[in-house]
């Protein structure tokens, strides 16, 4: 190409293109479906024949089926998207649309004037948006045939009623370690779930905006120095750069675990996390230390792994149901299931630290989760000294591994105030600017400081004393 050939090249070209080939392939798979040629070849329909020549499901093939036909609807729609004046998934819209319409109430001239109407719209207006012009175009190309205000008001029940009756939410495992969920929900419910997890969504955002401020105000003030302020804007910044897509689904996981902290879960879903110790105590003792495997999770799609450091973190406020099981695996007796952290030291939490203790970090106490400075499973008690609130973010920096050793996010508990706070690691700190006055630096580098850390804590008794003596036995 020459330099202005180049210059006046744009991915629009590209996309062109590739917009003409998919309509193209549309065509051909709706000729090859009309003339039922994979049927009389191999005996397949071609919906199946495409499941299998391409290995997707029989439900992936046959939706290719019905999209492409829906594009390749009307000729000139059809001709439209072949020609590259319209997008394949704009011509499948129009075809959607005009198959809606009344056409046996209506003449060729009236449809085609509909699907010109159509075209004409799609250039400033996206797909999934084309509906919302169907109700218009039909008045005024066949107002004969358009329906009446009781017509319409039937046709809006009836709507209504299928989407009901056609609403539903599955899932199942992708097993590489997620879940997929995939269903509708009809029109007015799913806007309230939308508008919900959207307020949780701006929530984050606000307290993304607000703990930014926060930590500017703070470093002005003198409360905190430069190099907590530099460190906490980093790990700050790695929150804000989340697709909308990411903090849709954090959102819907912030929603669930609002319900469980308020107890609205009901008896029947049980309360999370539960885990279930079906297993020699040991066993589970040594998974959550890490020296052997964490296990798995037995869910709604079947037997999840979990690592150790998950299992950990689900353990700092998890209901713990010891099971006695005989040589075939009988259940011979069922115990009462104990929480972690009771109700009545959560409420303590919550007026002690407000928020998440991450600097900066402007979390609400109800949204936090209480975590062991030094873990149950390493004989830490279930007390007010050992417990601090953080958000779901923040646990995962503070969990500890089993050794110590990594060098990570750490809570350290002042002496004389008793109040708790975290602490960067030291690898983070090499990027970051020092000054001679900075406390942390000094303190995080000084041995007798670690004393303090979740590494030394030493047991004390809490509200619920027994846990000081036997703090995995309870857990």
């Amino acid at each position: 190409m020459s330099d202005a050939d180049n210059g006046r090249r744009d991915d629009r070209a590209c996309g062109g293109l590739a917009d003409r080939m998919a309509a193209g392939a549309a065509v051909a798979v709706t000729a090859a479906d009309a003339a039922k040629a994979t049927d009389h070849t191999t005996g397949t329909p071609l919906g199946d024949f495409l499941a299998a020549a391409e290995g997707c499901t029989p439900s992936q093939g046959i939706g290719v089926v019905k999209r492409a036909s829906k594009l390749a609807h009307h000729p000139g729609v059809r001709d439209a998207a072949l020609a590259g004046d319209v997008s394949p998934n704009h011509a499948t819209a129009i075809g959607e649309e005009l198959e809606k319409l009344p056409q046996d109430q209506m003449s060729s001239e009236q449809v085609d004037r509909a699907a010109g109407l159509f075209l004409d719209r799609a250039a400033t207006t996206p797909p999934g948006q084309l509906k919302r012009a169907t109700q218009k175009i039909l008045e005024e190309v066949a107002p004969e045939a358009a329906p009446s205000p009781g017509d319409e008001a039937a046709r809006i029940a009836a709507q209504r009623s299928r989407a009901v009756k056609d609403r539903h939410v599955i899932w199942g495992s992708d097993g590489e370690g997620s879940t997929w969920f995939r269903g509708q929900l009809p029109d007015l419910e799913a806007q309230q779930l939308i508008g919900t997890l959207q307020a949780f969504g701006e929530k984050g955002r606000r307290a993304e905006r607000d703990e930014a401020e926060a930590l500017r105000a703070r470093r002005a003030e003198g409360a905190i120095t430069d190099s907590q302020y530099l460190s906490a804007r980093l790990e700050l910044e790695s929150r804000e750069a989340r697709s909308t897509a990411q903090r849709m689904a954090d959102a819907l996981i912030d929603m669930v675990g609002l319900l469980g902290s308020l107890d609205k879960v009901p008896s029947a879903g049980g309360q999370t996390p539960r885990l279930v110790v079906t297993l020699n105590y040991q066993d589970l003792h040594d998974a959550l230390e890490g020296t052997i495997a964490a296990g798995v999770v037995h869910g709604a799609t079947g037997e999840i792994p979990v690592d150790a450091g998950s299992l950990r973190r689900m353990c700092c406020e998890a209901g713990i149901l010891p099971v006695v099981l005989g040589g075939e695996s009988q259940v011979l007796d069922e115990g009462k299931d104990r929480r972690l952290v009771t109700g009545a030291i959560r409420r303590v939490l919550e007026v002690r630290d407000k928020h998440c203790i991450h600097p900066g970090c402007t979390v609400p106490a109800n949204l936090c989760q209480a975590h062991h400075i030094r873990p149950w499973w390493d004989g830490g008690p279930t007390s007010l000294e050992n417990l601090v609130l953080v958000c779901r973010h923040h646990h995962a920096l503070v969990e500890p591994d089993r050794y110590h050793s990594r060098d990570q996010w750490r809570i350290v508990v002042d002496p004389d105030t008793k109040i708790p706070r975290m602490l960067p690691p030291e690898r983070l700190k090499k990027h970051l600017r020092k000054s001679s006055g900075d406390p942390d630096v000094a303190r995080t580098d000084d041995p007798t400081s670690r004393e303090n850390s979740a590494h030394t804590l030493e047991p004390s008794a809490g509200e619920n004393g027994e846990n000081s003596a036997q703090p995995a036995l309870v857990a």
